[in-house]
């Protein structure tokens, strides 16, 4: 075998460990790593695209992760339990949106970067978190939309989102700051996702709310856990 072509044939293995495949005719490598889903505990969420861009929503959990720099950080609402914590790494670069960018003169906002849409809507109807208050996020990459209302009751307006043919949604199930998980059982169906997540669990005397939780497509995640939006296998 010739030097070259041993060469050649060495790139291409070097390429596929590290998750980049060369597509028939084009000059640029084709990313296949997995995009993912972290729960970190309470309203805590990492988003991972194939791409590697991250996304983290409510990043406040004390226990949770967040050392990965992120691209973009989402705010659902003022309360302090949401807010980004100290340990949140950002990459120089990243965009931050807050229920202040997302909402503006009751106009809930759409944005685009570079293929990672984020979509501001609307969340709340309870004493502790009205309509407007704050907003929910509609994320969607690699051919996926994931659903994080913040905290919320049911309102109508999540009458719309069946439509959208939502992927992974997660709902609030604490009882005392937002709906039980008996109520947020009813708006997963309604919603429709294909896959339904409990978080924000942990206020309130009972350990096992997501017992109650029992949605078409449930998924009990233990906090820190990781699944593949692909295929929605466990991955830690």
């Amino acid at each position: 075998m010739k030097k070259n072509t041993k060469k050649i044939i060495m790139s291409v293995i070097l390429m596929a460990a590290m998750g980049m495949v060369f597509s028939a005719g084009s000059e640029k490598p084709v990313n296949t790593r997995n995009s993912t889903l972290t729960w970190a505990g309470h309203a805590s969420v990492k988003l991972k695209t194939s791409d590697g861009r991250v996304i983290y929503i409510d990043p406040n959990y004390a226990q949770g992760d967040f050392s990965e720099p992120a691209d973009v950080v989402l705010v659902t609402h003022s309360h302090g339990d949401h807010a980004p914590n100290k340990d949140v790494q950002y990459k120089d670069d990243c965009k931050i949106i807050t229920w202040k960018e997302g909402l503006v003169d009751g106009e809930y906002k759409i944005f685009d970067f570079d293929g990672l849409v984020i979509e501001a809507v609307p969340t709340g109807g309870n004493k502790n978190h009205p309509v407007g208050f704050g907003v929910g996020y509609l994320v969607s990459f690699d051919g996926l939309t994931i659903y994080h209302p913040g905290d919320t009751s049911y309102i109508e307006e999540m009458n719309m989102l069946k439509s959208r043919k939502i992927n992974y949604a997660m709902y609030p199930i604490d009882g005392r700051f937002n709906m039980d998980a008996v109520e947020a059982t009813k708006v997963a169906d309604i919603v429709g996702a294909k896959v339904n997540i409990p978080i924000h669990d942990n206020n309130g005397p009972d350990e096992h709310k997501e017992d109650k939780f029992r949605p078409k497509g449930r998924l009990i995640l233990k906090k820190g856990s990781t699944i593949n939006l692909k295929n929605g296998k466990l991955l830690k």
